[in-house]
């Protein structure tokens, strides 16, 4: 028995929103792209979690990728589009900031008190 049967299909907007996620962008990006309000595209991206049963953006991203609710090649080709310098603001997005909890294990690690 297929696990993901009972996964609904995404709304357009929704595929769309979830499609600017996945590009990296954040609620606000995602509005003025999208032309609509913060609170929208929050509302939206709910749905896609609430269908997707997800528990955050990844998850929701990965999801529909796999089962063709959202295109991958569509996701690849507007990140091969753009400039090295937009690549790499994408990639220190994307990059997660350093806790407090990671900080005191690498100084842990190199025996910095």
């Amino acid at each position: 028995m297929d696990t993901y049967s009972h996964l609904r299909t995404l709304a357009p907007r929704q595929a769309e929103a979830l499609t600017h996620r996945a590009r990296g962008l954040s609620n606000r990006e995602t509005a003025e792209a999208m032309q609509c309000s913060v609170a929208n595209v929050t509302n939206l991206l709910a749905e896609c979690f609430y269908k997707l049963h997800a528990r955050n953006s990844t998850d929701a991203v990965a999801k529909a990728v796999k089962h063709g609710l959202i295109q991958l090649a569509l996701i690849a080709s507007i990140i091969s589009g753009i400039g090295a310098d937009a690549q790499d603001q994408l990639r220190t997005r994307i990059q997660r900031r350093p806790t407090v909890r990671t900080i005191r294990i690498r100084n842990n690690r190199e025996g910095i008190v």
